[in-house]
């Protein structure tokens, strides 16, 4: 009796230290029912929580974005914006490794042109790295100085259902060490290699929502069930299928 009561408390011990390395840093699911589990956005304008469409739990993030003058950043009519932001809960300067995942719905499909869904830049000097983007129902990923994208997906951005992103960012300002590795809805994308960081010391911030060129039409993304962890295994066991409430169309 001894012997089996000592076991079992070796492997409770066993499995408390062994969960002490894994944790979830951030979560960004809109269950507190605002918006405060996110940064101060850069334009507030067309953000809100609802609870008429979400992933799982009872809320999720809802952009909004319109041609009118809120959503235009600095006048310039290239910047048109709306989108919800957070400061990297782990250390993103040389070396070190950033987590992330989030999930979005399209209740109809966005226009043909370019539409900025998630982006990481630094702070003060304002330098984007990577990005995903949306143009009509297809999905892309890059380097955002370069002029194709790593991959493209024709519906990756299919409207009326979830689609789900999980990102693994190696942070370097060397084009031979830095890399990203993504996955959509599960499937590995593969791992590409480039400068991820604008200088070794940069502190990185992601932008998730809708950025675009400025014209006559009113969009609509939700997001939910972001978080940063400090492990890939633990992002990519938790960022698994689930239900949601039917979203408007």
């Amino acid at each position: 009796m001894k012997i089996a009561l000592a076991s079992c408390l070796l492997l409770a011990a066993f499995e408390s230290a062994s969960g002490a390395h894994a944790a979830v840093l951030w979560r960004g699911d809109f269950e507190t029912g605002d918006t405060g589990q996110w940064d101060t956005p850069i334009n507030p304008a067309g953000l809100s929580v609802t609870r008429a469409c979400h992933l799982d739990g009872r809320h999720a993030g809802k952009v909004r974005i319109t041609d009118d003058p809120a959503f235009v950043w600095n006048g310039n009519p290239k910047l048109d914006r709306s989108e919800f932001h957070h400061r990297a809960a782990g250390p993103t300067s040389e070396g070190h490794d950033t987590y992330v995942a989030f999930a979005f719905f399209l209740p109809r499909a966005l226009s043909d042109h370019k539409h900025e869904l998630g982006y990481w830049e630094s702070e003060r000097s304002w330098h984007q790295t990577l990005r995903f983007n949306i143009r009509g129902t297809a999905l892309s990923f890059q380097q955002s100085s370069a002029a194709q994208p790593f991959w493209r997906l024709p519906a990756g951005a299919a409207p009326g259902r979830w689609h789900r992103l999980a990102l693994h960012v190696h942070w370097s300002a060397a084009a031979d060490t830095g890399f990203a590795q993504t996955w959509v809805d599960g499937r590995d994308m593969g791992r590409h290699h480039f400068a991820t960081l604008p200088d070794k010391d940069a502190r990185m911030f992601t932008q998730i929502g809708m950025l675009r060129t400025l014209e006559p039409r009113t969009e609509v993304i939700y997001i939910d069930r972001a978080m940063e962890t400090d492990n890939l295994p633990e992002l990519l066991a938790l960022d698994t299928p689930a239900g949601g409430a039917p979203c408007p169309g």
